[in-house]
């Protein structure tokens, strides 16, 4: 059994480092996959519509499965759902590798998110794996800790894009097969080597029964009863959920599609835009990094919210560059600058509840964001296919101002808390 399972003198438990390490593999496949995936699709004939539709029912997906894979992992434990992830993962990628069947690839892409750019995210049973890395981090380093992880799937993605980038799209290539399936190929080696990896972890049931020695000391101090308690968590949770709404929107509007986009507009080639991709990807694990730092020092809502305003700027100006290289370098600091707070806004989620609730948290964070996520890639295709290539931007840039200036407002003093009860720490410790 796992004795200690929270950070201590700045270490990093080992089995938050396994999780990272699962993040960071799982991550390089799923970088892979948002390169090649909408031009597989377009290439196999699909429609713009039919694109946007399969990766919303992705996210369709996800919200059905999210509620309950985050509940019940808060009763039995976060371990089984985390080792069932990887091995659907793999499951769809196998039917990528043998067939193109428009209704088996749907099948596929619909249970694993392939294509989704959800940062490395094991799809809907995300719930489950943010709240068993909770289980071993203490509050007031969930925000540093969080980014860190944030990073590390970014990063992966970028070396995803760069290996998928680098090879000749749609030519033979190793095994004989097109660069579009070995994508596939890989993704299914990741997921049985990640599925290892989680097999190997021991001893996490005991430490979700037991919870976070702080949620039980806070509990006892504050003499609060059950019923009360849960009520102020439900309040903050529901407020969270409707700010992310518009997170969410804005995120299916210009994320999955961009690949799709990108060619449309330049008619650049594959591997320009894996390029591009792989930029961004490394780039967003460097300000991660950045937002770890930020984080610890000025607060994690208030590092989110500046980051998101810068962001939102960028966004306006995309669609207003007449050449490529030019959006490219917008597109990577506003992707950076956007995505980079993932992780922050994750640690903020599993912290507005107790440890044995956690689960539920993510559940609530995941269903707010990828419900309207999933409606904005049908959107997408159908403004795309219209030819109003600009509007999505737009949209999605009025969106994320909207979403920086409630989340500010909403969560503000949460930023105090955190360092109250770091304090608070730092006495028992002395």
């Amino acid at each position: 059994m796992v004795g200690v399972h929270h950070l201590e003198n700045g270490q990093i438990h080992p089995v938050v480092r396994k999780l990272m390490l699962v993040n960071a593999i799982r991550s390089t496949g799923q970088g892979m996959m948002i390169v090649v995936l909408a031009l597989y699709l377009d290439a196999l004939g699909w429609s713009t519509v039919g694109i946007g539709g399969v990766l919303a029912a992705g996210g369709l997906l996800s919200v059905l499965l999210a509620p309950f894979i985050g509940v019940s992992s808060d009763r039995i434990g976060r371990k089984p759902f985390v080792l069932v992830s990887e091995l659907l993962t793999a499951g769809c990628a196998l039917i990528g590798i043998i067939s193109t069947n428009p209704v088996l690839l749907f099948i596929s892409i619909t249970f694993s998110g392939f294509g989704k750019a959800d940062a490395g995210s094991s799809n809907p049973f995300a719930p489950a794996e943010q709240a068993w890395l909770a289980s071993f981090i203490t509050t007031s380093e969930r925000g540093k800790i969080y980014s860190l992880n944030n990073g590390i799937s970014f990063f992966g993605m970028a070396a995803g894009a760069i290996l998928i980038g680098s090879m000749s799209i749609g030519e033979p290539a190793v095994l004989g097969v097109s660069s579009y399936r070995l994508a596939f190929f890989f993704h299914f080696a990741f997921s049985l080597v990640t599925s290892f990896i989680i097999l190997t972890i021991r001893g996490e049931e005991a430490v979700i029964r037991k919870g976070s020695k702080y949620d039980n000391h806070q509990n006892k101090e504050a003499g609060r009863d059950e019923k009360k308690t849960r009520q102020e968590e439900n309040v903050a949770m529901m407020k969270l959920a409707g700010i992310n709404v518009l997170n969410g929107i804005a995120i299916g509007l210009t994320g999955p599609m961009m690949s799709y986009w990108f060619s449309a507009k330049f008619g650049v080639s594959m591997n320009q835009i894996g390029s591009t991709l792989a930029l961004t990807f490394f780039a967003t694990g460097v300000i991660s990094l950045l937002q770890a730092r930020f984080s610890k020092k000025y607060g994690t809502v208030r590092s989110i919210v500046m980051f998101r305003y810068v962001a939102s700027l960028f966004l306006i100006l995309m669609p207003l560059f007449p050449s490529y290289a030019l959006v490219s370098i917008v597109y990577i600091l506003r992707t950076a600058l956007n995505r980079g707070t993932q992780g922050a806004q994750q640690a903020l989620s599993v912290s507005l509840t107790r440890g044995k609730r956690s689960g539920f948290a993510s559940s609530i964070n995941l269903l707010s964001i990828r419900l309207p996520i999933s409606i904005g890639p049908s959107i997408a295709g159908y403004l795309f296919g219209l030819g109003a290539l600009s509007l999505p931007f737009y949209i999605a840039s009025g969106l994320q101002f909207s979403f920086a200036y409630l989340y500010g407002k909403a969560f503000r003093s949460f930023d105090t808390s955190v360092k109250l009860q770091g304090q608070l720490g730092d006495v028992r410790q002395n």
